[in-house]
């Protein structure tokens, strides 16, 4: 289990925590608002885990699982399976303080033997949930390309190039053996040649 953890004993003894909002029964310092501030974000993210631990201890234990959970929290049903499964599928001692509840559901998936080392780097990094996303995704920023323009031989009409589209959306002829074969002339035969590449294995 991670030694960076916060625990609710952070929050100042002149805040009290009640079930509708904080009080502040008295002033406190700069520093240890700032403690407080960064406790409460990291409470979201416990909230949710809690919660799915619990559902899963429960289910476990008891055989009991969402609907007597609905009623005693009061959250929807997909609410409890998200928190549930992401729960079950990222183990606490992989969980990375400081980082939210949606970068751990987004290394769910993945094998549980470098889901830590992921977390770990994002948080070096500063990583936010949009970019982390891109990340696991593989993807990348690229440019916009240029729409690629299509010639319309000379001559066609709209009903020709119509029915081009129609035969080449089921055929991989290319456009200019449709326009060869005369459009009409193409058999149900020539419609159902295949063309591939020398080494592909489908090239019969």
């Amino acid at each position: 289990m991670s030694d960076e953890l916060v625990y609710i004993g952070s929050i100042p003894d002149a805040v009290s925590v009640t079930d509708v909002g904080l009080e502040f029964r008295k002033d406190i310092e700069y520093d240890q608002w700032l403690t407080l501030m960064a406790t409460l974000q990291q409470l979201s993210t416990a909230f949710q885990f809690a919660i799915g631990d619990a559902l899963n201890y429960g289910q476990k234990r008891y055989g009991e699982k969402y609907a007597q959970a609905m009623d005693a929290t009061g959250c929807a049903y997909q609410s409890l399976a998200n928190w549930s499964w992401v729960a079950s599928n990222v183990p606490i001692d992989n969980r990375v303080a400081g980082l939210s509840w949606t970068h751990h559901r987004l290394v769910a998936h993945i094998g549980t033997a470098e889901q830590k080392a992921i977390l770990e780097s994002a948080k070096s990094r500063g990583v936010p949930v949009t970019e982390f996303e891109k990340e696991l995704k593989g993807e990348q920023e690229e440019e916009k390309k240029p729409l690629k323009q299509i010639n319309i031989p000379d001559g066609w009409t709209v009903d020709d190039i119509n029915k081009a589209l129609e035969i080449i959306s089921s055929t991989p002829l290319p456009l200019a053996d449709v326009y060869e074969a005369g459009l009409t002339k193409l058999s149900e035969e020539d419609t159902k040649v295949q063309r591939y590449c020398s080494e592909c294995p489908y090239n019969n």
